[in-house]
């Protein structure tokens, strides 16, 4: 036997051995446990809007007996995938809810056609006149704009512009990310305003744009503080601290020991100035090569430009 043979050897027997130690297993059965633990809350949380998907409960299930025979690892896994669904299926129940009471006309309610119905000037759909948001502190109400000489600020009536880096985006930004519009948006942001922590609305435009105005409720984090260079690294430790910051003290991603967690993270909606704007989409394809999920992460492509041009309601710091 030579050298290289008699070290593979000893270094495969140590893996074996340390594998098959009872700390090792101790700590395999803590993490399953703990994976159980947050599928559990997760699954609980979707049922609490009526969100649970079907088999959900019978993965978890899965994951209890595989835990019983000590299989930790396939516990483990199994445990992930239902807390997958638990969280996707609380963000689908409430998408769909808020979705219904944004869009859904008063004549069209469950009692049928009532009669005719006067919709007044302003009104965003035939039966949302407003939604009240917060924003830094203070309530704004978001309507559409009722006067008829009103005109889309000049800043964005522009169509002459260079790419790169003004170039057209596609409508997709990545898999499994949602491209919505200005009622997904208002959706968000009423859930935000009335105590859902779980989301944010992320204006990514840099600050000079902001001041000329934003949406009511969005939060302002500039998309230069996210993004990375092409291998998903920044070259200065300083700029990842900022943007480890931003990760754990805005997006609720948990950070320990250099490691990032995003099982809590919550569900972003990004936006920029308009489908001609890089921003946003640089931002959501960073966050998703660092491990943010895709489904948490939704992209109003159509940004200020199109919020300005239907008349909806902008703010100045």
């Amino acid at each position: 036997m030579n050298t290289k043979t008699a070290i593979l050897l000893s270094f495969a027997l140590l893996i074996s051995t340390t594998m098959s130690s009872p700390a090792f297993s101790a700590d395999k059965k803590a993490m399953a446990q703990a994976a159980i633990d947050k599928a559990e809350t997760s699954r609980q949380h979707a049922a609490s809007v009526q969100g649970e998907w079907r088999d959900t409960g019978k993965i978890i299930k899965k994951a209890k007996a595989a835990m019983k025979e000590g299989q930790f690892d396939k516990a483990t896994k199994l445990a992930r995938k239902a807390e997958r669904q638990g969280s996707f299926g609380y963000e689908q129940a409430i998408s769909q809810q808020t979705q219904k009471d944004l869009t859904t006309p008063s004549y069209l309610s469950a009692g049928g056609v009532s009669g005719s119905v006067v919709v007044g000037k302003g009104y965003i759909t035939p039966s949302l006149k407003g939604l009240d948001v917060v924003h830094h502190g203070k309530t704004v109400t978001i309507s559409r704009e009722t006067d008829k000489q009103a005109r889309i600020p000049s800043v964005f009536t522009h169509t002459a512009r260079a790419c790169p880096p003004f170039c057209v985006q596609p409508i997709t930004v990545a898999k499994g990310v949602g491209t919505i519009g200005e009622l997904e948006v208002l959706e968000y942001l009423k859930r935000s305003s009335h105590g859902d922590h779980g989301v944010l609305v992320v204006d990514s435009r840099t600050p000079e744009w902001v001041q000329q105005g934003t949406i009511p409720g969005s939060v302002s984090i500039p998309w230069n503080k996210i993004s990375v260079d092409t291998q998903g690294t920044f070259a200065v430790a300083s700029e990842t601290k900022i943007l480890d910051d931003i990760l754990s003290k805005d997006f609720g991603v948990r950070i320990a020991d250099g490691k990032r967690d995003f099982r809590n993270a919550k569900t972003l909606v990004m936006f920029c100035n308009g489908s001609w704007c890089p921003q946003s989409s640089t931002n959501i394809q960073t966050l998703i090569k660092l491990g943010y999920p895709a489904y948490k992460l939704k992209w109003y492509r159509g940004g200020m430009q199109s919020w300005l041009s239907v008349g909806l309601t902008v703010v100045k710091p």
